[in-house]
């Protein structure tokens, strides 16, 4: 080989290895972007003992639900939205190796099982370990109706789970571990929702998971679709176990939980899973309760300012 043969054989090399190095440079900042930024509390999290909860907005522009919890090694997804947010959420788990370690629904319904059962119908590389949803009745459920929502995403969620070994149905009660965070169940698809449901007899979203994620030094309470029906009865069962740091409001923050629910938390930062048109309108609660917290001097995030995350400690 000539030495200007030799020449560009060294430049190619030189300009492949440096590819190599800006490619693992970028992924080296993506992985570390969270640990070198303040959380919505002004908290710098370690990802190396600590883990972070991600609101993302719904690509959909309406409300929806989806949250990530993250550390180093995992992955957990709570929902995903709509079946538009599809690309959004095939996104967020590229960038964690396109392993999902646990997938939690909290129920069913449209702004919340979307995504899911499009990913999961065509995974194209994407490995999702584990499933847990709210333990839902499907024979019950189709024989009763839905009043607000499009069974066909309660059927297909169905269809593709129903003989999957990977899924967990929740129940009332249920302490799990799950990559080193300990999720308490506190209300999921059962006798006590069918009890308490109300005239409106809104099943899944009532019957959706009321979930406690705790670490060793703080804790985060997911109130996924629950409305007041169920407000008395949990208040009345749960008590000290609603004790956290954080809360997801119920129902996106719309006809939820009492004041008197969320006081008894005791977080001092509120997530709400609204869009602007439903926040920023008086006949709609959710923006009287973001009005309350904010009066109480209480940290509130929603869509407009997603993702937020926040830390458990």
């Amino acid at each position: 080989m000539n030495q200007k043969n030799k020449a560009k054989t060294r430049t190619l090399l030189l300009f492949v290895l440096l590819l190599l190095l800006c490619a693992g440079c970028a992924a080296f900042f993506l992985h570390n972007t969270a640990r070198h930024r303040k959380d919505a509390t002004g908290y710098t999290p370690d990802l190396t003992r600590e883990f972070i909860v991600t609101q993302y907005a719904d690509e959909s522009g309406a409300q929806g639900t989806f949250y990530t919890i993250t550390d180093d090694r995992s992955l957990i997804i709570i929902d995903g939205g709509w079946a538009e947010n599809e690309a959004a959420v095939r996104e967020v788990i590229a960038k964690h190796g396109n392993t999902v370690d646990a997938w939690i629904l909290s129920h069913p319904h449209r702004d919340h099982a979307g995504a899911f059962n499009a990913i999961y119908a065509s995974p194209d590389g994407i490995t999702i370990k584990k499933i847990y949803d709210n333990g839902f009745d499907y024979d019950f459920i189709e024989t009763a109706g839905e009043p607000y929502d499009d069974i066909t995403v309660m059927e297909n969620y169905h269809d593709l789970t129903v003989d999957n070994a990977d899924v967990t149905h929740l129940k009332r009660g249920d302490v799990l571990d799950i990559c080193g965070l300990t999720f308490t169940v506190l209300n999921a698809f059962d006798d006590v929702v069918l009890n308490n449901v109300g005239d409106e007899k809104d099943y899944q979203n009532n019957a959706s998971l009321l979930l406690k994620v705790s670490s060793e030094n703080s804790s985060m309470l997911f109130c996924s679709d629950i409305k007041y029906d169920m407000d008395t009865i949990l208040l009345a069962s749960c008590g000290d176990a609603l004790a956290c740091d954080y809360v997801q409001t119920g129902h996106h923050g719309n006809w939820s939980f009492s004041d008197a629910f969320y006081e008894k938390t005791g977080a001092s930062v509120f997530f709400f899973d609204a869009p602007p048109e439903i926040m920023d309108n008086p006949d709609f609660p959710a923006g009287a309760l973001k009005e309350r917290l904010l009066e109480k001097k209480k940290t509130v995030l929603d869509f407009r300012t997603a993702p937020n995350f926040i830390t458990l400690k």
